[in-house]
């Protein structure tokens, strides 16, 4: 087996030391005497690839996580001075919070309760080395306590199932494939990957998101099994879509969004994810989703004229969230529905597609008037005001469907002439334009003393006034104002 050693920060080593300490103090509790103490997983992972890992999940050969954890701060109560002092003197914080149980929930494929607390500015998750034994008449596994190879070998990934051992600090490889992997930069399960899905469906993103964040490869048996239809149906019936969305939003916020979500397209699991999953007979447009990832991409990678004024890295969720939804682009009630339960999305992510999707055809029209010099500052400008302060991501939606029926490149050039086009106009900030004159003003401009429906459409034309003329008065205004009696909807003549 291969070992490797880590390089403890500050924080870290103190850690290690107060986990040590509290179990060669309480050999009284059960189970506490012969207690190997490990940390796994992720930040193993990371640590050796050389990045910060700001959480760490320990364990524990001998007792739960809760039992430990009980220990600890049954200790902590006497002792925390101690590492506080230290702490100090070493320039950081000890931040030492109480425990919190997260219990089991075998319907949704989370087996395991866990006991989580934040110390030394890390946040700590205590759990027990287990092992999971199916049979035939359940799909929910027993948890029993298991050897350090059987807890890395019920894992997700070979390089996510590596431990550091806090007694002799080394990592150590039980699949035999975790570190040589890492090297190789390969995805592998460390059994077999059809059951390792079937266990827990959600491994299969977590593969995909975690193949984007560090750049592997997944294996071929693998990447075959993610296309097994019913690893699909297990993920989207015993899956909370909660854990879906935060997968996905992980992918989406990651450094490689799109090999993310080209995996999961080709691997035939876009209304999986996708798609309302209580729902059997949604209609939308597959075969869009690459175009859309792709357009998004070449968008983000090679014309920063449109994402200077669009701006879509400023929340990069909802850019490619929007993305994902472009396939049901023409029924704007489905796509809200769609993206609400499938992916659990913000309320934000939600309204901005519901939006994008409306007024889409509107501002579609000025794009292509602006492209044929054939619109004026007020109609563009009313347009984006309209569409609220988040015109930036309903543009950068039209553009991406707009990609799907033309060529790229005759989009990206007509959307380059249209930002260009609202930068020298400086229509930026059209949906923050405040009326130059309000209601009382027109009221007295009118000689009206009663508001009615009526002044709706008078601020409107105020408001197209005000996008014709950037450089006019509250004067100037209310003499249009008069001029234009007579066209004022609702208003007795």
């Amino acid at each position: 087996m291969a070992l490797k050693q880590i390089d403890l920060t500050p924080p870290e080593r103190l850690f290690r030391k107060c986990l040590l300490d509290c179990r060669d103090a309480t050999t009284d509790v059960s189970g506490m005497k012969n207690l190997e103490i490990r940390w796994t997983g992720g930040w193993v992972r990371d640590k050796l690839l050389g990045t910060t890992s700001h959480d760490i999940d320990v364990a524990l050969s001998t007792m739960t996580g809760e039992k430990f954890g009980l220990a600890l701060q049954s200790y902590m109560r006497d002792n925390a001075q101690k590492y506080e002092d230290e702490a100090q003197k070493q320039g950081f914080k000890a931040e030492i919070k109480n425990l919190h149980k997260i219990a089991a929930n075998p319907d949704k494929s989370k087996h395991l309760e866990t006991i989580t607390t934040r110390m030394f500015g890390i946040d700590i998750d205590f759990v027990n080395l287990r092992k999971e034994v199916y049979d035939e008449q359940s799909r929910n596994p027993q948890i029993e306590f298991g050897t350090p190879e059987e807890d890395a070998l019920r894992r997700d990934a070979c390089c996510n199932a590596l431990f550091y051992n806090l007694d002799t600090q080394q990592v150590e490889d039980f699949t035999k494939r975790g570190l040589d992997d890492m090297k190789n930069k390969i995805i592998r399960t460390p059994l077999a990957p059809y059951q390792t899905f079937k266990d827990d469906p959600l491994r299969v993103l977590r593969l995909i998101r975690f193949a984007a964040r560090l750049g592997y490869t997944i294996q071929d048996d693998a990447l075959e099994a993610m296309a097994d239809p019913t690893i699909h149906d297990a993920l989207r019936l015993k899956i909370t879509r909660e854990r879906v969305g935060v997968e996905v939003g992980k992918i989406m916020t990651g450094p490689d969004p799109y090999s993310g979500l080209t995996r999961i397209y080709d691997r035939n699991l876009y209304a999986t994810v996708f798609a309302d999953p209580r729902s059997t007979s949604q209609k939308f447009h597959e075969e869009s989703f690459p175009v859309a990832l792709n357009t998004l991409c070449n968008v983000l990678d090679r014309y920063s004229s449109i994402c200077l004024v669009l701006k879509p890295k400023d929340d990069i969720n909802l850019a490619w969230s929007l993305a994902a939804y472009v396939p049901y682009r023409d029924d704007e009630d489905t796509a809200v529905t769609a993206v609400r339960e499938g992916i659990k999305a913000t309320n934000v992510v939600v309204k901005v597609l519901g939006e994008a999707i409306r007024f889409r055809a509107r501002l579609r029209v000025i794009v292509e008037k602006i492209a044929k010099a054939d619109a004026t500052r007020a109609e563009v400008g009313v347009a984006l005001k309209d569409a609220g302060k988040s015109w930036r991501y309903h543009i950068l939606y039209s553009l991406m469907c707009d990609a799907v029926d033309e060529q790229f490149t005759e989009v990206a050039d007509r959307y380059t002439t249209f930002v260009k086009y609202v930068q020298e106009q400086k229509l930026e900030g059209a949906a923050e334009l405040k009326p130059i004159i309000n209601g009382n003003d027109i009221k007295k401009a009118l000689d009206i003393q009663k508001a009615g429906s009526w002044l709706k459409s008078a601020l409107e034309f105020v408001t197209e006034w005000q996008f014709a003329n950037p450089q006019g008065t509250a004067d100037e205004a209310k003499e249009m104002i008069k001029h234009r009696r007579d066209q004022i909807q609702g208003l007795e003549t």
